[in-house]
Formats: C-alpha cells, sequence, structure tokens
C-alpha cells in the first residue's frame, strides 16, 4: 500500500500518548527499487507496486501515521512484521501448475499466463464444420411462409451450438431433397471440413436424402439410437471426417448435439471436460418415459430449500421449439425406468442458469 516503508522493531515502543518518529530518507516509485537498504531510525515513503526495500519489514499506510513535513513521520502505534506486503512467490510458487491442460481459457486466465510472460500458449485448433440442412419444404429464416413450407430454425440453432462448443462454422447450406446433391454437397463438406452435419433425411420416409445417399458416399451407417428424442441418426467416418447425420426435428437436433457431437467437438479441441455441467435434480412431477431408452427432458429448474427441483418446460414434442428456449437444463431419465415419479433423483445437464 501507499506508505511508509518501516522496520517493525523501531516501531514496537510506538503508543498514542507516546508516538514514535523516524526520519524519511528516500522515496520509492512504483517501478522503481530503493537506492540503499533501510537502516534503524529511517522510513522510506514507498508507493503501491514498488518492493520493498533491504531492511523494511511492514508498510504503514500514509493514513495511519502522521507526516511531519518532507523528511519526518510521526507513527501512533506499532507495526507487525509482513503489514501490507505483498510476498514475493505468494501467488503462486516456484514450481507450481498454474493451469492445467484441457481447461476453457477465461478472460482470468490470459491474465495469469500475461504476468508469467506467456504470450502464446499451445491450445486445441477449432474444428471447422459444415451444416447441411435437408428438406424441399425449408424457407429462409426471413422468408414469408408458404402453403407446405416451414422455416429452417435448425441452421442457425445448430450453427450457434457449434460455436458455443468451440467450433467454428465454415459452411452453412441448405439441400435440395435430392440424393445426387446430397452426395455432392457431402462430398464438397467432407474435402474441407473436420466434422459433417447434416439435418434431416435419415428417417424412414420415402424420399430421406440423406439415408438413400449415404451408401455412395462410403463409411457411413444408419443407426436407431435408444434414446428420446432423436432415435434415427446416421454415423460414420468418411475421409477420416467425422459425420453425424441428424434427425430433422428441433428437440432431436439439439439433444443428440448435446449427447453426442458436443462431446465429440470438445474432445477433438482437447478439452478435459467435454459434457454439460451435470448435477442432481428432483422431478416436480411424475415424468413419463418408457423402459429400454433414455429420455432427454427439457426442464425449467428452480431452487427449493437445499435442493433444484425440474419441471417440463412445456410439451416434450420433438417439433416444439418453446421447450427448448424456455429449458434451463435436460433431465436424463435413465432406459431402466418407465417413468421418473415426483420427488425422485435425476441427472441434469445444465443449459443455462435459471432467470
Amino acid at each position: 500500500m501507499d506508505g511508509f516503508a518501516v522496520r517493525s522493531l523501531d516501531l514496537a515502543p510506538a503508543a498514542a500518548g507516546s508516538p514514535t518518529e523516524l526520519a524519511v530518507r528516500e522515496v520509492i516509485a512504483a517501478g522503481r527499487v530503493a537506492s540503499r537498504p533501510l537502516e534503524a531510525g529511517e522510513a522510506f515513503r514507498i508507493m503501491t507496486g514498488a518492493p520493498l526495500p533491504p531492511g523494511a519489514d511492514a508498510i504503514v499506510p500514509f493514513e495511519d501515521c502522521e507526516t511531519l513535513g518532507e523528511a519526518r513521520a510521526r507513527f501512533a502505534r506499532p507495526a507487525r512484521p509482513g503489514d501490507h506486503v505483498r510476498r514475493a512467490g505468494h501467488d503462486l510458487a516456484a514450481g507450481a501448475l498454474a493451469l492445467a491442460a484441457g481447461r476453457d481459457l477465461s478472460a482470468h486466465d490470459v491474465a495469469l499466463l500475461a504476468a508469467l510472460g506467456r504470450a502464446d500458449v499451445e491450445v486445441g485448433r477449432r474444428p471447422r464444420v459444415a451444416i447441411l440442412s435437408t428438406g424441399d419444404e425449408l424457407l429462409d429464416v426471413e422468408a414469408p411462409l408458404t402453403p407446405g413450407a416451414i422455416r429452417d430454425s435448425n441452421v442457425p440453432m445448430l450453427a450457434a451450438l457449434v460455436e458455443e462448443a468451440g467450433g467454428l462454422v465454415t459452411r452453412r447450406e441448405r439441400v435440395r431433397d435430392d440424393p445426387a446433391d446430397v452426395i455432392a454437397r457431402c462430398r464438397l463438406a467432407l474435402a474441407h471440413a473436420d466434422v459433417v452435419l447434416t439435418i434431416g433425411g435419415v428417417s424412414a420416409g420415402d424420399y430421406d436424402p440423406v439415408k438413400l445417399a449415404i451408401d455412395a458416399i462410403g463409411d457411413i451407417e444408419l443407426w436407431r439410437v435408444a434414446m428420446k428424442p432423436g432415435r434415427p441418426q446416421a454415423f460414420g467416418t468418411p475421409q477420416g471426417r467425422l459425420f453425424f447425420g441428424l434427425p430433422g426435428n428441433p428437440a432431436s437436433v439439439a439433444c443428440v448435439f448435446e449427447a453426442l457431437v458436443r462431446p465429440a467437438l470438445r474432445r477433438m479441441q482437447g478439452f478435459a471436460a467435454i459434457d454439460r455441467p451435470r448435477f442432481p435434480v428432483h422431478a416436480a412431477e411424475r415424468i413419463e418415459s418408457r423402459a429400454g431408452r433414455t429420455d432427454f427432458v427439457r426442464a425449467r429448474i428452480e431452487r427449493r430449500g437445499e435442493g433444484w427441483w425440474a419441471s417440463p418446460a412445456g410439451d416434450q414434442v420433438s417439433g416444439h421449439l418453446t421447450p427448448q428456449a424456455w429449458a434451463h437444463a435436460l433431465v436424463v431419465v435413465p432406459a431402466e425406468v418407465d417413468a421418473l415419479e415426483a420427488g425422485a433423483w435425476a441427472e441434469a445437464w445444465r443449459l443455462r442458469d435459471p432467470e
């Protein structure tokens, strides 16, 4: 602190009725060092950030003493060794670990690195991600609605989720329900991206283009994953890239991303924590499920006493967007149960903090 550098031994007899006076011999500004050691009976004026001069062991702030001109100062109480002094190496000892590998670098981490003289550190490369949305019924976000058409909400949502997970969206395209077009666009995306995400076209419909195109692309398989929402999927590693064929309903896209795609993107970047934060919740009401599959319930959470309680954020319809927007978490209903009873414990994946 701004004050006087002193020897605590000199101020041992100081008291309100019997103050001790010391001679002020030098001024030490921040960024400078004392010209000589402090001797008995002396004090040096010192500013915040300056190194403690040899011989001194404490600082007395200006407001705790009386200045008598430029050459003397009066002290009415003792000082203890170490008062208002920051010890060298106390923040981080020599040889101690500053930052573990695999962590997200925060603004505070950057400050610590700067203090250690590290302008550059090795980080994981952001994976390049291509997003291809299939469907002749899809419209641009700002396009007026027409009979039989819907606005494409999946691409902006998925692009935001990819960016949040650290990925770099390099392509975002809408593809016609034409297998030949899907094949051509997928091959182009695989040539320029580390990860390709397709939306829609992997169900049992007559015109699902991704399903019809994957044989020609190669090294991709169709899957039925025991989860809801998001059962129909495709996955593979064509040309050494990662390929995820996601369902078309928004809730399915979001839940498959959280369960499978986001962990993969973060693992590719070298993060130690690849999943959303997980925490226990009580079910605020009975939540229906079906044994044999894992259900992801978009839920609101609230604090009650010492614990968190979760309620479904609207009807769990895979085509509905509002439950996902309103949800604070995904509540996981295990595959071995056919319902989550009111009051029962469950695991939740935090999406955002409650209001």
